[in-house]
């Protein structure tokens, strides 16, 4: 269970551009990573894209657009052109911005590259140059809307299109740390290396490039079987020695879903089972072959939903911390700091408590790599709701794990993080931030948790105050516990204060 503070309740309208090319090896794609020091999704694979500007709807595109309007709204199935042929524009005024390439008519050359950095400009300097856009040449290929709980959301169109004979990219190091042409195979086997890291959208598109010989093939295929958040399941190799199956339960406390992890080569063991779907569940069997155990990081239900059924089929113990059942099934307490042997590999159970009491993480020092449960997420932060859950307890848990040598961070949702320590230090300072507003809120009069809620969580949306509300309570009994507020009858007072 988890919540990325911030999450905006409507998505953002974005687009995505696939951009092809021929190949030795076969079919090549542009994929770029994004710089680690941005906010989302930093050192991320992915394609060029980005969130559609205010401007990208300006009904004056559509005499500097070669696909009309009305077919724009046709092909992507959209009642308002304008919107619809936003999302061309988009995708095409991104791509300028980040790697170089503008598909349009009339003297491109005339466009400086931060003509792009401003939609505004852009459409004016295109308007001013008689540029047209060959938004005709994008085929649409997908639509991705980000699950409720991500920190930032969008609701992304997917295009696909062959990039020129003798186009050369030339990434801006302000949206792009590098670029290459690579096959989308090849772009997986990094990725089940461990050299890169991608989101689900990333992820499955690639997997449906793979195998196509020419760009129509590609096009063709793709407008029949689209990316998509209904799409097939993911599920890819993170690592030599990782898999993960994305649980088709995505929603606002799961993200785009629970990361099911097998670890080892064989025998192997698998972490969190989050539900019990058929299809998922034959995927981690095919995957997985011989299973020894099932680790269970906490009893939350969309950690545990498939335990039972995926027992059934393997017959293997459960380890778990406590004694207490984990999906319907006896577990086999594990104790903290316990080694569980897989083949040849060797995980050590770390107790975590904070998010849940029984929380643990799962430690693989010859990978240096750590299996965080809901401890640490992909984005956004991790809910602290008391009872179960206790700020300090949090705290200390992430002290702990920043003592250890952590490169990559396999998290209960969302994508993998590299750098261990970096990771917590940003969440360390993330909760200090949280402790020192909400000690400011008690000191100016807020006394109540969904008072501090108002003015502190301000870009908070309004139907998730009430879980912050619970965010908000397990700060104060920190402050409590540290003795700078005290409460009466659910009211805290700062001491020294009247």
């Amino acid at each position: 269970m988890n919540n990325a503070w911030g999450s905006e309740a409507e998505p953002r309208p974005a687009s995505t551009l696939v951009l092809l090319r021929p190949g030795h090896g076969g079919l090549e794609v542009l994929i770029t990573t994004r710089p680690r020091n941005l906010r989302f999704m930093g050192g991320a694979a992915v394609f060029p894209g980005g969130a559609v500007a205010r401007a990208d709807r300006d009904p004056r595109w559509r005499s500097l657009s070669v696909l009309n309007a009305t077919d724009a709204a046709r092909l992507l199935g959209l009642d308002d052109e304008d919107v619809a042929l936003a999302f061309y524009v988009c995708a095409l005024r991104e791509t300028f911005e980040e790697v170089g390439l503008l598909l349009a008519d009339g003297p491109v050359d005339s466009l400086a590259r931060d003509d792009a950095d401003d939609a505004e400009r852009f459409l004016a300097r295109c308007e001013a140059a008689g540029v047209r856009l060959r938004t005709d040449l994008l085929k649409p290929a997908g639509r991705w809307v980000t699950p409720l709980g991500a920190p930032v959301r969008f609701d992304a169109r997917f295009f696909v299109t062959s990039a020129p004979d003798d186009w050369v990219p030339a990434p801006d190091p302000r949206e792009v740390d590098r670029c290459w042409w690579g096959t989308p195979s090849g772009a997986l086997e990094e990725l089940a290396a461990g050299e890169l890291m991608m989101a689900p959208p990333t992820i499955e598109m690639l997997q449906k490039l793979v195998g196509h010989g020419t760009i129509e093939e590609t096009e063709s295929s793709l407008s029949s079987a689209p990316v998509g958040n209904d799409g097939d399941l993911i599920s890819v190799r993170l690592s030599p020695l990782v898999h993960v199956v994305l649980a088709p339960n995505p929603g606002p406390m799961t993200g785009p879903g629970t990361n099911t992890y097998i670890v080892g080569t064989g025998p192997t063991c698998v972490i969190d089972p989050a539900v019990h779907e058929e299809a998922y569940l034959d995927e981690i069997c095919t995957r997985a072959g011989e299973v020894s155990c099932v680790l269970v990081t906490h009893r939350h239900s969309d950690h545990v939903g498939g335990v039972a059924a995926l027992v059934e089929r393997f017959g293997c113990p459960v380890l778990a911390f406590g004694a207490r059942e984990a999906g319907g099934v006896p577990a086999r307490t594990l104790t903290d700091g316990e080694s569980i042997v897989v083949g040849t590999n060797t995980l050590h159970a770390l107790h975590t408590p904070g998010h849940a009491s029984d929380h643990l993480c799962f430690y693989l020092p010859e990978a240096a790599s750590l299996f965080a449960g809901d401890a640490i997420l992909g984005e956004g932060t991790a809910v602290i709701a008391p009872p179960d859950g206790h700020m300090r307890d949090y705290l200390g848990s992430l002290r702990r794990l920043r003592t250890l040598h952590i490169d990559r961070i396999y998290p209960g949702h969302f994508r993998p993080l590299d750098g261990g320590r970096v990771v917590i230090d940003g969440y360390l300072a993330h909760r200090q931030q949280r402790r020192d507003a909400v000690l400011t809120a008690v000191k100016t009069g807020a006394s109540t948790p969904e008072e501090i809620v108002a003015t502190v969580y301000t870009d908070t949306p309004q139907h998730l105050h009430p879980v912050a509300a619970l965010q908000v309570k397990s700060m104060l009994e920190l402050l409590e516990e540290e003795g700078v507020v005290h409460r009466s009858e659910e009211r805290w007072t700062a001491h020294g204060v009247d």
